[in-house]
């Protein structure tokens, strides 16, 4: 059997289906080649955010530093435009738009004081241009699912096919026309699949690619969305020539990873009475005031006398009155949402053993290999900084100084997560992908996560955002460009 189309669409997730509805709006012919056996990517794991502005281009401005000069600004001003439309755009679709609330963003975190302010880095200038982030009203805590709904019905209802199980292995390039197809998998054979007007890679970051990980980000992470992101665009975009860009950048958070999984599970916390500490024993950050995107960085750290990562993995350190407010672990997020339901009282995990727990602290330091003296000292420590009202150290609230009182205590190992990587093809303010020598790939472009526009600030909200924008740009481009001749 022979497959074509107008425009090839590699990957199914949410920039996918926003590439593919927009190519199918512009007159294409569209397929969608999925590597998995079903649809959703990333974005049926995410939150569902999605980004709007009170002003367009004091928002430009915010993003624009924070990508600290390696995303061009007409590409960020492309976005900023176009995703100030998403919203708009997925009701027009069916979905019901409703605003995100400090509520329903941290309805687990039962007592514990949120700020959750517009911009996640509030200081920078444009920050103030930023509106509040809405999602796709639905069942679930986190609304990625539901937006991947809204998405794919609207796809299955243009009847846009969906060759699922047919991963790509490599773009074919024709001299003088571009990108004219690919070479992919299906049913079990190698098949060439024409493209009549253009190629779009939206299939997905390296999450889930060990060695990619120590090459680009220079430390291991663990995944918590799609495990079929293993950097399968970012192999097919070099083999033609493609630039990349932000290989070194992630939206990460603090997790755990357990042996009966590859995958991770997002930390949470449901009270205040917890603290982070090191391999040394001693806290290292603002443990509830650190945007949870940015959490990462403080994983980073290397000891310039042992070049040993004292934070790989770090502890979260709890008591008893903690453990009872709720699960630490954010129900219904990630690749874990589909296998496994964390305790609401953690119960089920501590008999697992992946909380360890101490009717002492000293006890609980050699359950986890932590020096007794030192974890002790940090605790005692803490909490009379709690009866103060006063981190000299970390500047955390007075409100989050909640002490570590009731035992029994408890500790888990916290991993660095990966929501996703960034890193990928370069593309313009058209989403065409760019080669080494700064032109455009002719008939390739590029959308989502895949060589996304964000650099090492990520500022939340973002790359759904992308991934609906870029997707729109990318599939109403390629589905524009004159066909190759027959």
């Amino acid at each position: 059997m022979q497959y074509d189309a107008d425009v090839l669409i590699v990957g199914y997730g949410g920039a996918g289906a926003s590439a593919a509805l927009a190519a199918a709006d512009a007159g294409a012919r569209v397929l969608i080649l999925e590597k998995s056996s079903e649809g959703g990517g990333n974005t049926k794991y995410s939150g569902g955010n999605i980004r709007t502005y009170r002003d367009i281009d004091k928002s430009v401005d915010y993003f624009e530093i924070l990508c600290e000069g390696t995303t061009e600004r007409p590409v960020v001003d492309a976005f900023v435009r176009e995703s100030s439309r998403n919203a708009e755009w997925v009701a027009s679709l069916g979905g019901e738009i409703v605003t995100r609330t400090a509520a329903s963003t941290d309805s687990l975190r039962k007592g514990f004081p949120v700020r959750r302010p517009l911009a996640a880095f509030p200081s920078i200038p444009g920050a103030e241009g930023l509106g509040p982030r809405v999602i796709v009203k639905g069942g679930g805590e986190y609304s990625g699912i539901d937006l991947w709904k809204v998405l794919s019905r609207k796809v299955a209802e243009r009847k846009i096919e969906v060759l699922y199980s047919s991963p790509v292995q490599r773009l074919i390039a024709t001299k003088g026309e571009g990108v004219t197809g690919v070479s992919a998998l299906i049913g079990g054979k190698e098949i060439q699949v024409g493209a009549r007007r253009g190629v779009v890679l939206s299939c997905g970051g390296f999450e889930y690619d060990r060695s990619m990980h120590l090459g680009y980000l220079g430390q291991h992470y663990f995944g918590l969305g799609h495990p079929e992101n293993t950097g399968d665009g970012i192999r097919m975009a070099a083999d033609v020539g493609a630039e990349f860009w932000h290989m070194n950048a992630v939206a990460s958070t603090f997790g755990y990873k357990v042996p009966e999984f590859e995958f991770g599970m997002m930390h949470l916390m449901p009270a205040a009475g917890f603290i982070y500490v090191d391999q040394t024993g001693n806290r290292f950050m603002d443990e509830a005031g650190t945007d949870p995107h940015f959490t990462w960085a403080t994983t980073a750290h290397i000891d310039p006398k042992t070049l040993q990562r004292p934070r790989l993995p770090a502890y979260v350190i709890f008591d008893e009155d903690t453990r009872t407010r709720g699960p630490i672990a954010a129900l219904g997020h990630g690749k874990a949402s589909d296998v496994y339901q964390w305790s609401r009282d953690n119960g089920a995990e501590i008999t697992k053993g992946w909380i360890k727990a101490a009717d002492t602290v000293s006890e609980l330091a050699t359950r986890v290999n932590l020096r007794p003296d030192q974890l002790q000292a940090t605790v005692a420590k803490y909490n009379l900084q709690c009866v103060g009202g006063y981190d000299p150290e970390h500047g955390r609230v007075p409100d989050t100084l909640v002490p570590l009182g009731r035992p029994p205590y408890y500790a888990i190992e916290l991993w660095p997560c990966l929501f996703n990587t960034q890193g990928g093809p370069k593309k313009n303010a058209q989403a065409q992908i760019m080669d080494v020598w700064g032109s455009p790939i002719k008939r390739l472009y590029g959308a989502g996560e895949l060589g996304s526009i964000w650099h090492r600030n990520y500022p939340g909200a973002g790359n759904i955002s992308e991934a609906l924008a870029f997707g729109r740009i990318a599939g109403r481009n390629a589905g524009s460009e004159t066909p190759v001749a027959a």
